[in-house]
């Protein structure tokens, strides 16, 4: 999870700095740590195509990850990555570019080249729970020639999600997101009813922004991106002013896939967020909607 974004602000702005002064010590201690850096293949280029609705569904069977990936923005996939393996990521801040691949049953090591193609990665070893190494620490460059500004530390170390919150009908979904205080069970309901497409779907993810747990709110704005339910645009600009940073990146991201010019003032407002990945989405929503379209 983004740790400038999410739940135990404290907790991780601590993690953000025992990280940026751990990375070094990984290179010391070459005894206690493995190291090793690839680069990932360079995807070949495609006709340029309009963003389409964000999709990521992700799921881990012990070190095999399965994914469905569409349009959806590089730190939110590493998010997801990071909350269901418990590595933590380092990126570049400004490095929001678009992600599309499906994975089927592949190690960590290769979804994160796929998911970071084109980039150059340094891995950290450690021993795992049955002895074998594992990946916990994972540095990834921006795109040669790209500026790296500043740096942003996603995921707590920590797997803070399952593949155990299965949800069957939109019964049980609406049930979920109404009583459970689970919050990877509530994302899950969220992902269930965001693939219905239907009208109880939309009202069910509208309510759902207001939803406790940032996780949740983001999903369900995904969820209404994925479903381009442009009559639920005046609730996720409204999340505009959310606390979370992930949260209002995903409102961005929402309002460029599904905007039109008048949304343009709300969105030159983002442009000086706190947050510089929110600013960053902000920056090609205002580019995106001031394009005349054909």
């Amino acid at each position: 999870m983004f740790l400038s974004v999410e739940v135990g602000i404290s907790r991780r702005l601590i993690l953000i700095f025992l990280c940026a002064c751990m990375a070094p010590a990984f290179e010391r201690e070459a005894g206690a740590q493995v190291v090793r850096g690839r680069a990932s293949p360079v995807p070949r280029q495609a006709p340029a195509q309009p963003p389409g609705p964000i999709l990521l569904r992700m799921r881990v069977d012990g070190d095999c990850v399965h994914a469905d990936i569409r349009n959806a923005p590089l730190p939110r996939v590493l998010e997801e990555l990071a909350a269901r393996s418990g590595i933590i990521f380092e990126a570049g801040t400004h490095d929001t570019a678009e992600v599309s691949l499906s994975l089927r049953g592949v190690t960590f090591e290769e979804a994160i080249e796929r998911i970071a193609a084109g980039r150059n990665c340094i891995y950290y070893y450690e021993p795992g729970e049955n002895g074998r190494e594992a990946v916990r620490f994972v540095r990834i460059f921006s795109r040669a020639g790209a500026a790296q500004p500043s740096l942003l530390y996603i995921g707590t170390g920590v797997r803070t999600k399952t593949g155990d919150e299965d949800i069957e009908s939109v019964e049980q979904a609406l049930k979920v997101l109404a009583d459970s205080n689970d919050v990877g069970a509530r994302e899950s309901a969220v992902e269930f009813l965001s693939a219905t497409g239907s009208e109880t779907a939309v009202r069910a993810l509208s309510i759902a922004v207001r939803d406790a747990a940032p996780e949740v709110r983001a999903a369900a704005i995904e969820g209404l991106a994925g479903l381009g339910a442009r009559g639920a645009l005046p609730v996720i600009v409204k999340a505009f002013g959310d606390r979370n940073p992930g949260v209002r990146r995903s409102a961005v991201t929402a309002v460029a896939l599904m905007g039109d010019p008048q949304n343009l003032r709300d969105l030159r407002r983002m442009l000086s967020d706190q947050d510089p990945t929110v600013a960053a989405a902000a920056d090609m929503a205002v580019r995106r909607l001031s394009t005349p379209r054909p």
